[in-house]
């Protein structure tokens, strides 16, 4: 044998195809889970689409330098999936005519206040608390340029106008303006909810120049179709997998019972 080179036994192949199989059943399961989470936000205001990265396995196990039963690990190949990411394309924009519903046509966030530090959403679905605050509906405060937008007692939603740049205005009398920001990069936002995202130190760049549309809401971007063509496409890899997993194990166990 030629020193340095690497040759498979057949049990080496049967090991190789058991990771791969094992691995496609584990990326399948996942994006079949991510698929279930954006088919249930479909009504959700300001929710950004899911998507599972997929890389290969291989380029995942060299780094943890693994080795089974003497086989090499860079012959173990399958497929594994990396971290969740987040489609933020535009979402539809829906007329709803409600006095606090906002939505923003363009690149950027509303600021959201709480006690862990500022939150960035999408979802302009907005109301007033017992004391005026202007929240959301969780009830944390919608952050204005000044902090929380306060609303003078005696106001009611019908005297309050939000114009297309964030400007708030109370009886014609304005009292803030919406904390519109924007990122340089939106990956490396996180999620912390169905339509909330956390941003590391520093991420934020700019105001957005977004448009503020009133009584209007901007929808998840998650297309029906789309996912529903996923979960069908993934049930087939699904059992495609499962069924070469039990061919696999079958020809395992064969084997060791000829021994």
């Amino acid at each position: 044998m030629q020193r340095g080179c690497v040759y498979l036994t057949d049990e080496d192949s049967m090991i190789s195809g058991l990771y791969s199989a094992a691995t496609a059943m584990d990326v399948t399961n996942r994006r079949h889970e991510m698929v279930s989470e954006n088919l249930a936000n479909l009504q959700t205001p300001g929710y950004r689409r899911r998507v599972l990265s997929q890389s290969s396995f291989d380029t995942m196990m060299q780094p943890l330098q693994v080795a089974t039963d003497g086989v090499d690990s860079s012959k173990l190949l399958g497929a594994t999936t990396g971290d969740t990411q987040y489609d933020f394309s535009q979402g539809h924009i829906q007329e709803t005519k409600l006095k606090l519903d906002v939505a923003l046509n363009g690149e950027g966030f509303f600021t959201v206040q709480s006690p862990d530090g500022p939150l960035y959403t999408r979802s302009g679905a907005f109301h007033l608390d017992p004391a005026g605050t202007l929240v959301n509906v969780d009830g944390q405060p919608i952050l204005g340029i000044g902090g929380p937008i306060q609303v003078p007692a005696g106001v009611t939603t019908e005297q309050i106008e939000i114009t297309n740049d964030g400007s708030v205005y109370a009886n014609d009398q304005q009292i803030g303006q919406l904390a519109l920001v924007q990122f340089a990069d939106n990956n490396t936002l996180t999620a912390v909810g169905a339509s909330l995202f956390t941003a590391p130190p520093g991420a934020v760049t700019t105001g957005s120049s977004a448009e503020v549309l009133q009584g209007r809401l901007e929808m998840s971007n998650t297309s029906s179709v789309h996912e529903l063509i996923n979960m069908i496409s993934l049930s087939r890899h699904r059992d495609a997998a499962q069924k070469a997993l039990n061919t696999i194990a079958e020809s395992i166990q064969k084997r060791i019972a000829m021994r």
